[in-house]
């Protein structure tokens, strides 16, 4: 009897199709390639799937993502994806299981090495390297076969990592780099609408974050001093702080208790004359601004005073409409005005929440807006910014998502046959590209897999070089620029010395409060004779089963370039391993730079042909009838 998966079962097999009807698979981001991906899983049969997911559906999301619609907004991607994408499947879908798990797949007491180990294979749709380098840990300590993919815009690729098929893994190719610009070009000499909004981005931070790891805070210089118990504490200077630090303190205070608007408009007029009034006089006044490319002139007191209707509240808006400076004074203070009565605030700022994007608009255009900075950006060109998103394009999405379940055929197959470590000769790296490429002018050119880096310290235990002032740099700042946010580690131990004496240590069980004294304390002070010049640091994370070693180089000077101050602290990892390091976090999936494993090939096509024009056909009839 004809059923509606008998194209598939002509293509692949009876065996395999019984195979993918059985697998359990790990699908992690249920965005745009999420949302093709889970459609293709349904259409072809997997009845299995688990969905981890931290994002809410956003208005933004609806031109793209095809499973969610207007009534969504607000709710979990996974939820609704995977309620949307199980009434899909052909054959017995009651009895089928998409299982939403709304969290971060970063989350340890979740989403474990024992977790990822139930999975047949694991599927990437994510658009950040912190979460692509976590997965890629876990599928890696768990033995687990991963699918990776990303697109950026017109350009997409897709791979399959796996350790025991000797293959690379996510983190041997080196990763672009996220643009970096100077804090003192950001605080004081911004030439372009980007400087503006990272700015706007740090207001943001000052105003409902943490105030310390705001580069804006000028609270006052923290000293060293004695508490009446006779211990090491710290103490705040007063004498340096800039003219808005009270004004955002009042502020802070308010929105805690107060839910008066007039207070809290008040209290928004204050901060705006403070940053784009007082404060820019201030500097002027100090000759700040003399070999500046671009002179402030403060803003208007009388602009600070206009009252006009918030834009966002008139019924004509658009997203793509460009404020004036009395909307942009309005906007701010009504961002204000409602985060006092929000439920919840993010620390940080967020490109898909729409209060910090206002507010970073508005903020950022006034700052433009004092620095004779054109062009002023409306709030859909300021998310695009500062969010480092290139535009998404739905049809690349669905081609690389079709491409990643050919390659969970592969390996489903190889699984079938015995033969799980085969995966160098049963799967491919694919490009999706713009334009023709070659005389075969291919849109998709196929090559194979690359062995691992020799190099990479993630799949091939490798030691990394360090260089850096170790009289100067605190185990603190180690810790967070380069251990955590350079390294991906999650929650390290840290071993010195001979012997391995543990030095800190995070994670269940660890006695964190006992190393706590050692965080302030600089590198070549730390116990077991501290780290000098050519000492070796180990670092192990159980919670992604890795371990490395860190080589340290002492130098004291630096390179100061332009609009640079001198007074941060840099480093470098370097010799010839330079690792992966975090790059644009809007959906942006650098190329790998491995072509000299590079090799043209023609795609078998007949699979592909199934996926794409079946379930495109099968979508269609479902859609007209959604």
């Amino acid at each position: 009897m004809s059923h509606p998966l008998v194209g598939l079962e002509a293509t692949c097999g009876k065996d395999l199709l019984s195979k993918i009807q059985s697998s359990k698979i790990l699908l992690v981001g249920s965005g745009g390639i999420g949302c093709e991906l889970l459609k293709n899983l349904a259409l072809s049969g997997f009845r299995h799937v688990e969905v981890i997911d931290l994002d809410t559906i956003d208005v933004s999301n609806l031109n793209r993502q095809f499973l969610f619609r207007s009534q969504h907004v607000g709710k979990p991607k996974c939820h609704v994806a995977c309620e949307i994408s199980q009434k899909m499947i052909p054959i017995d879908r009651d009895s089928a299981t998409y299982i939403p798990h709304h969290g971060n797949v970063c989350d340890n007491t979740k989403f474990n090495v024992p977790y990822v180990k139930q999975f047949n294979l694991v599927l990437n749709a994510l658009d950040n390297v912190t979460a692509r380098r976590r997965v890629n840990r876990l599928c890696l300590a768990a033995g687990v076969p991963l699918v990776e993919a990303g697109t950026t815009g017109y350009l997409g690729q897709v791979k399959v990592c796996d350790k025991a098929s000797g293959l690379a893994c996510y983190e041997c190719a080196t990763q672009e780099t996220q643009k970096v610009y100077p804090i003192c070009t950001i605080r004081s000499t911004p030439t372009q609408p980007v400087h503006c909004i990272v700015w706007a981005k740090e207001l943001y931070k000052l105003l409902f974050g943490t105030i310390e790891e705001s580069m804006l805070d000028e609270s006052g210089e923290r000293v060293e001093d004695k508490n009446e118990e006779g211990k090491n504490s710290f103490k705040v200077d007063l004498s340096e702080a800039s003219t808005y630090m009270e004004s955002v303190t009042v502020y802070r205070q308010l929105i805690c208790s107060q839910q008066d608007v007039k207070i809290l408009a008040d209290a928004g007029r204050l901060i705006l004359e403070k940053l784009f009034c007082a404060e820019v006089e201030k500097q002027l006044a100090m000759g700040r601004y003399k070999t500046a490319r671009k002179i402030p002139s403060p803003l208007s007191k009388n602009v600070i005073g206009t009252k006009v209707t918030t834009p966002s509240k008139r019924e004509s808006y658009k997203s793509t409409d460009v404020w004036s400076q009395e909307d942009c004074v309005a906007e701010f203070i009504s961002c204000l005005i409602e985060a006092a009565s929000a439920k919840s605030l993010l620390p940080n700022f967020d490109k898909d929440d729409p209060l910090a994007m206002r507010l970073v608009t508005a903020a950022a255009n006034l700052r433009s807006s004092i620095f004779s900075i054109s062009p002023l950006q409306s709030e859909y060109s300021t998310k695009g910014i500062a969010g480092n998103i290139i535009p998404a394009i739905a049809t690349t999405n669905a081609i690389v998502a079709g491409l990643q379940v050919l390659q969970a055929f592969a390996i489903l197959k190889a699984q079938m046959e015995g033969k799980p470590n085969s995966l160098k000769e049963k799967c491919r790296y694919i490009d999706c590209v713009r334009n023709r490429s070659g005389r075969s002018g291919w849109y998709l050119m196929s090559s194979t897999l690359p062995p691992p880096n020799p190099n990479c310290f993630v799949c091939r235990n490798a030691t990394i070089s360090l260089t850096l002032d170790v009289y100067k740099w605190t185990l603190e700042l180690l810790l967070k620029k380069v251990i955590k946010a350079e390294l991906g580690f999650g929650e390290p131990t840290l071993m010195l010395g001979s012997e391995g004496s543990t030095i800190y240590e995070e994670g269940q069980d660890a006695d964190t409060e006992f190393f706590q004294q050692n965080l302030p304390k600089i590198l070549d002070k730390l116990p077991c004779g501290g780290i000098q010049n050519g000492s070796i640091l180990k670092v192990e994370d159980f919670s992604q089963d890795l371990e490395v070693d860190i080589c340290f180089s002492h130098q004291e000077k630096w390179e100061v370039r332009d609009g640079e101050d001198g007074t941060e602290q840099k480093y470098l990892i370097g010799g010839k391993f330079l690792p992966t390091c975090l790059t644009k976090s809007g959906g942006q999936f650098t190329t790998y730079k491995l072509m000299a494993y590079r090799r043209k090939a023609k795609l078998k096509v007949t699979m592909t042909s199934f996926l794409l024009t079946n379930s495109i056909y099968i979508m269609m009839r479902y859609l007209w009838n959604f």
